[in-house]
């Protein structure tokens, strides 16, 4: 057995964590806690999303993500490459939902540019406080979502980490944007609402926000 499993299964029971508990908080099915512990990696699923179940278990039990996914089967850690598809002559065409996606976010952007050009401030940010009592942050990532996925499943945001949250939004294509918020009982950094709900379809074009405690 690699350090992986050992190193999760010491942090548990010196803090005397039950799989229990760690399933209520992480939200992560125990029997994929256990497949962690036990380096037991052929009941987990795809790469993009056990990769992520290691990094809010880890992080949830005070370890460093980064230290144990080296230990992770080469099956787990690198995402599929894709070929590059062949460029066509005709020209790119959009449907509906993705030019209003763009127009929202471009008009985002210009906000956020605007707000900074008017207070003199001549650095760069992606965060843009919420006039309304500073009780939001809403944060427009540099790039939209990972490699196209048709029809892919939205999966359950609420409970997981940023982190894990923007891994499994990225695997379905869509793209993003987080809201940072005080309110709420969810410790920091958890996801408590998320704008698509979980099993509906979704993919590019689509955009989907992330609420979560900050």
């Amino acid at each position: 057995m690699s350090p992986l499993g050992e190193t999760l299964r010491r942090a548990r029971l010196e803090r005397g964590i039950t799989f229990e508990d760690a399933e209520r908080v992480t939200r992560i099915p125990r029997k994929y806690l256990e497949a962690l512990e036990t380096e037991n990696y052929g009941i987990l699923p795809a790469p993009v999303f056990a990769r992520g179940f290691l990094r809010s278990y880890s992080g949830y039990l005070g370890l460093d993500p980064g230290e144990l996914l080296p230990f992770f089967p080469v099956g787990h850690v690198e995402e599929p490459t894709l070929e590059n598809l062949p460029e066509v002559s005709e020209p790119r065409t959009w449907n509906l939902s993705g030019v209003i996606t763009m127009a929202v976010v471009g008009g985002l952007i210009m906000l956020v540019i605007a707000l900074y050009s008017f207070g003199g401030d001549s650095g760069s940010s992606s965060i843009l406080d919420n006039p309304s009592g500073a009780n939001e942050d809403v944060i427009i990532p540099e790039e939209g979502g990972g490699a196209p996925v048709a029809g892919a499943v939205m999966p359950e945001l609420k409970g997981q980490s940023v982190e894990t949250a923007i891994e499994l939004v990225s695997a379905t294509g869509a793209s993003y944007v987080l809201v940072g918020t005080r309110q709420g009982d969810a410790v920091q950094n958890q996801v408590v609402e998320q704008s698509i709900a979980a099993g509906e379809t979704v993919g590019p074009g689509d955009t989907v926000t992330i609420w979560y405690r900050r």
